[in-house]
Order: structure tokens, then C-alpha cells, then sequence
């Protein structure tokens, strides 16, 4: 006659009681020691969850087939087992001392008649050898999808790269070998916005990557991988991948044969087995996250995957924060006479994603190889790298520039400037009187107008954009800042911040934004005086960004914060204090973030006060210089 849970356990010693309860991870009631009724709750309590379904499924499910197949014969013939496989099922809890000898609780019974026997061994046996696995192969495959975006790509009216493109981002790439991953890993990142979409042309949105951390990309875009529509890769439905990972990480550790595990998920859940086995699995063991044999039948998954999986299922950031070190450090430089740029693949993406802005990326495997030219160089400069920011990430104090490189850079120092263009006035200044003169005899000027005010300036009367065309004439102007703080460099992107602040004035959403109307169309009425190019290319692009509310997140805040105490900054927080039931606008000096607390000199307030850091909703960057203790003395005095 079968038998309950209590009455076995009834005769288990309390020794054997507790290492059931360690096993199986199960929660002691207080007092449990407090005589006969301290056990009779202790008893109770694990009855409960012994019988819970889903804490019993997965204790059969994580047994090795050895433990399966003896539970299965123990309860078929009663041959008890014996050894260690006694005495790893008496430890789980899955058989219970009777009088006379051994006995499995009903409820155990009646979850082992719900499956097969071929169901139960998916289990490998350990001598089944996998391949290696590549460490960090989904992470570093997505920085290659952004370091071959950074020059923008041509793509297809479906927003997947066009087949030169494809070329392109597999070219020299040892991370990415088929087409389909390519287009996968593209359409994840582009959802996620890291990509931008423009004339039919794809580019990384540098800012937008930046203002993560490293590990961000990797998790979102795994995220991305389990939650969205991919249709179109002939994916099995997200409920599927979801539920697969979730039962992966639940057997990390193990080897499973691929048929009889799928086998197993079945009867828990209606999975497309075919489209899993022949689709997804063999994805995700090419991105590093499972590793499987050469014949395709087990699989494991790896220690990245467990990272991803840990992450994104249990929402536990710090207790994977050790896996991610290896993408939070820079690597060593190495730079050849031959302009040639050598650097570990397997670093932190945004160092990489700056050196590439340098440089044209040609070779990813486990170093990446650049090749540094003039051609490279002015490309950021005008994308608004400087050339100190040039020499710093060239020079990180552990590599040496070649002499080549060196007069390259002194070159384009002595250029840089020599004519200079105030694009408010409409006036070109050059560095000499004689080359003023050049200027105006240069035929491919002839559409300003040039007409001298003095001997090193110029007057622009003519309609043209005089910033482009010195520039296609072979000059270097020094780079125009629309404006004279920002926190990425990138001036174009602020413009388009003013455009949508405007679309949102315009549309009647925020009538608070009035201050500010005049500022951000009258910016935007000099965009289009000088540049109209630019200014379409801002009212293409406004419909795009996101209106859409909600907090800032913690981290872009703090950074925020940081920067703007680095740099003695006013921002605009928008505070919700202790006792108040709506937030409110505090325009503060940052001083110094302390633990949990932001120290900041509140002009509300006129006086130093400290912020919790959870209570900041958000904050935004003001081009105004902070209040300093300083400053507050020399004004009093």
C-alpha cells in the first residue's frame, strides 16, 4: 500500500529530516526543535512543499539517470537500490525509511507514472565529450554587428541589410559565419535602438551604446532573443525559447540528450520539438550560450549562457557580475609602423567601438586588426572627436605610437584650423593673410561670395554651406560646436533633442516647455540658414525619437550626476521628496554622490543638502557653470 509523505516521514530521524531540507532547500518553521509539536510543524511544512508539483517535477529531473532508472526499477519490481544511488535519493527526500525497509511517497509515485522511461534519461552518460565552447561568443558577435555599423550600411526596404552589406558585416569576421545569424543579430540590436536608421542606410548610434554598461548589450539583446517575433528566422515561438532556457538553467551543470530532453518538455509543455532541435538549439550553440558534440545529439549549457539565462530569468544583476569582468577592461594596444592597429577581440565593447571610430576595422577573430590613415582620422574629427581624444585613445599608457603615426597626427594638428568658420555670422577666418587671399581666388569657393573685412577674415555672401565646401576644396576647418557643453560630443544629436522638444511644443503636450520655444527655433532657424542638408535631415528624424515618459534609469542618471560634479555643472533634477505626493523641479550643483546620497547645493534652497539617490526620477544637464563654495565666498565678500 502506498504511503503519504507524513507517514513516511514520520519515521525519518531528525538528522535525516534536516538533510532533506538542505537537499531540497526547503524552509524550517521557528521552533521546530520545541519537542512534539516543533516537529509536527516541521513535518507539515515539508509535506507542503515536498508535494508541490513544479519543486517535485524538477527534483525528478535533476536526478542523473543512474538515480531515475533505480526509482523507476524500485518501484516496478521493489529491487531496492543500494550505494550511492541509496543514498542520494534518501537525501532528496525521494525515498523515505518504512519498517522493514524503503518506501516512495505517493504523490512521487503517481509524478513517475506521468512519464516514460525515455523521458526520464535524457541525462548523458559522462563520457559523452562536447566541443569546446567559445567563451563570450554572443556578447562579442553583437560589438562585431556595431563595429561594422559604425560607418553606416546600406539596408532593404524590410530594414535587413542589403546582401553586400551582409558581405560586409561577415567579412573577416571569425564570430559570425552564416548570413541568417548576421540579419538576427542586426534586427536585435536595431530594436533595441542601438542601431539608426537613415536614407536607407544603418549606422551605430554611438551615445546610445555608450550610455550602458558593457554587459547591457549582451542581456537585452538575449532578452530581444526570447521575447520577440522572430518569424522570419523560422524561430519557434517565444513561449518556447523562454520555457527551454528556463529549464536549461534550472540542469546547468548537466549533459542532456537533445531527443529525450525535448521529449521530457513536452509533456510539461506543448513545444515545437523540430523547429527547437534543428533551429534554435544549433543558434544558440553557435553564439556560445549552449555547447553541444559533433554529432549533435547532447548538449550543455555554458558558463556565458548561464550568465544570460541567470540574468534575464532571475532578475539577479549582482549575482553575475563576476562572469562580466572580462568585458569591463582594457586591453593592450599594439600599433605597427605600418599604421596597423592590434587589440584583444575579448574587452570592453566601448573601447573597441572608440579605437573603430578611428580607425577602419578589418579582422575580428580573437584580436581585432585596424588600420589607422589620414582619411580615418578626419572622418572623426569631424564626427567630433578632438585631437586630444584621438592621441588619448591611442595612447592609454601601455602603447607606443610609431613615428609615422606621430607625424600623421602633427600634420593634421598644423591643418586643423587654418581657416575656421563662425557659423552664426556667416564669417571664415584663416590662419595667414595669404591664405585669406587663396580662398577668395579658389574657384571652389566661388558660391560664397567672399569678401574680405580684414586680412585674415572673410565675409560669406553667397548661399553656399561654406563649412562643406572648404572642406571639399581640401582644407581643414576646425570642427563648429552648436553648443559649448555636452556629455557625448556629438552636436548633431543635441539639435535633434531641440527638434523634438519643439514637435512636443508644437503638438500642445508640454505647455511648460514656453521659456525655451524661442531658444530651440531660433537654434533651429540657424541650422537651416547654414546647413540645410542638416535641418531636413533633423525633420526626417524627428518622428522617429521616442516621446515616451517614464524614469530614468539609475545608472544614466549617476552618470549624469558625476559628470556634472566633475565639471562644476548646474542640473535640473526632478525630485520626489519623502512626504510630498508629486515630484518636483530642483535645480541643484552636484557635489558629490556619497552611498545611496547625492550632496549637492540646492538653488531653491540656497544651501547644501543631500538627495537620496531613489528619489531622483531624473535629471537633466543644464549649460550653466555650478555654484562652488568659492565662488559663494568671493560673491559675499
Amino acid at each position: 500500500m502506498a504511503l503519504s509523505h507524513y507517514q513516511l516521514l514520520s519515521h525519518c530521524t531528525d538528522d535525516q529530516l534536516r538533510r532533506i531540507c538542505e537537499r531540497r532547500k526547503l524552509p524550517v518553521p521557528q521552533y521546530c526543535g520545541d519537542g512534539d509539536d516543533g516537529r509536527m510543524r516541521l513535518l507539515k511544512t515539508m509535506v507542503f512543499h515536498l508535494e508541490e508539483n513544479r519543486h517535485l517535477t524538477n527534483a525528478l529531473a535533476d536526478l542523473d539517470g543512474a538515480c531515475l532508472k533505480a526509482l523507476k526499477l524500485f518501484l516496478g519490481d521493489g529491487m531496492e537500490p543500494a550505494g550511492r544511488v541509496l543514498q542520494e535519493l534518501a537525501d532528496l527526500g525521494l525515498l523515505l525509511p518504512r519498517p522493514g525497509g524503503w518506501g516512495v511517497a505517493e504523490r512521487v509515485a503517481d509524478a513517475l507514472a506521468d512519464f516514460d522511461d525515455a523521458a526520464f534519461s535524457f541525462q548523458a552518460e559522462v563520457e559523452v565529450r562536447l566541443d569546446a565552447p567559445k567563451p563570450y561568443s554572443f556578447a562579442l558577435s553583437l560589438s562585431s554587428i556595431l563595429l561594422r555599423c559604425l560607418g553606416g550600411i546600406r539596408v532593404l526596404k524590410g530594414g535587413l541589410p542589403a546582401k553586400k552589406e551582409l558581405g560586409q558585416i561577415l567579412r573577416g569576421n571569425a564570430l559570425i559565419s552564416e548570413e541568417k545569424d548576421a540579419t538576427l543579430l542586426f534586427a536585435l540590436l536595431h530594436r533595441l535602438g542601438l542601431l539608426w536608421s537613415r536614407e536607407g542606410r544603418v549606422d551605430t548610434l554611438l551615445p546610445a551604446v555608450m550610455a550602458q554598461s558593457p554587459r547591457w548589450v549582451a542581456e537585452r539583446a538575449f532578452a530581444k532573443l526570447l521575447e520577440d517575433d522572430l518569424k522570419l528566422w523560422n524561430m519557434p515561438p517565444a513561449e518556447d525559447r523562454h520555457f527551454l532556457m528556463q529549464h536549461l538553467l534550472e540542469r546547468k551543470g548537466q549533459i542532456l540528450s537533445i531527443q529525450p530532453f525535448l521529449s521530457f518538455l513536452q509533456t510539461l509543455h506543448p513545444l515545437d520539438a523540430e523547429r527547437t532541435r534543428t533551429v534554435f538549439l544549433p543558434f544558440l550553440g553557435r553564439m556560445g550560450i549552449l555547447v553541444m558534440d559533433s554529432a549533435l545529439e547532447h548538449v550543455s549549457l555554458t558558463t556565458h549562457g548561464e550568465a544570460l539565462a541567470h540574468e534575464y530569468l532571475l532578475r539577479d544583476h549582482r549575482g553575475t557580475e563576476a562572469h562580466w569582468a572580462p568585458l569591463c577592461i582594457h586591453q593592450p594596444l599594439v600599433i605597427q609602423p605600418t599604421l596597423e592597429l592590434l587589440t584583444p577581440m575579448l574587452q570592453n565593447p566601448h573601447r573597441l567601438l572608440g579605437l573603430a571610430q578611428l580607425s577602419e576595422v578589418e579582422t575580428m577573430d580573437a584580436m581585432v586588426t585596424c588600420r589607422i590613415g589620414a582619411d580615418t582620422l578626419i572622418r572623426a574629427l569631424d564626427a567630433g572627436v578632438s585631437l586630444d581624444e584621438i592621441r588619448d585613445r591611442l595612447n592609454d599608457g601601455s602603447s607606443f605610437l610609431p613615428q609615422p603615426l606621430k607625424q600623421l597626427l602633427g600634420d593634421l594638428e598644423r591643418r586643423l584650423g587654418e581657416v575656421e568658420v563662425e557659423q552664426g555670422v556667416r564669417l571664415v577666418r584663416a590662419r595667414t593673410s595669404q591664405l585669406a587671399e587663396e580662398l577668395k581666388l579658389r574657384p571652389e569657393l566661388a558660391s560664397l561670395s567672399l569678401r574680405s573685412i580684414s586680412e585674415t577674415v572673410l565675409e560669406a555672401n553667397g548661399p553656399g554651406n561654406a563649412f562643406a565646401l572648404l572642406k571639399q576644396a581640401g582644407f581643414l576647418p576646425k570642427p563648429g560646436r552648436f553648443l559649448p557643453v555636452s556629455v557625448d560630443g556629438d552636436e548633431s544629436l543635441y539639435l535633434w533633442a531641440l527638434a523634438c522638444l519643439a514637435f512636443i511644443d508644437d503638438k500642445g503636450m508640454n505647455h511648460h516647455l514656453d521659456p525655451v520655444r524661442q531658444m530651440i527655433q531660433g537654434a533651429l532657424q540657424r541650422v537651416q540658414n547654414e546647413d540645410p542638408n542638416l535641418y531636413q535631415e533633423i525633420l526626417r528624424r524627428v518622428p522617429m525619437l521616442h516621446l515616451g515618459g517614464g524614469a530614468q534609469a539609475a545608472d544614466e542618471t549617476q552618470r549624469i550626476l558625476e559628470y556634472a560634479s566633475r565639471f562644476n555643472l548646474i542640473t535640473e533634477i526632478t525630485y520626489m521628496p519623502l512626504a510630498a505626493h508629486r515630484s518636483q523641479l530642483r535645480r541643484v550643483t552636484p557635489q558629490a554622490i556619497e552611498g545611496e546620497h547625492l550632496r549637492a547645493f540646492c538653488h531653491l534652497h540656497q544651501e547644501e543638502m543631500t538627495f537620496r539617490l531613489s528619489r531622483i526620477i531624473g535629471v537633466r544637464l543644464l549649460n550653466e557653470k555650478g555654484w562652488t563654495p568659492v565662488n559663494s565666498a568671493s560673491h559675499a565678500g
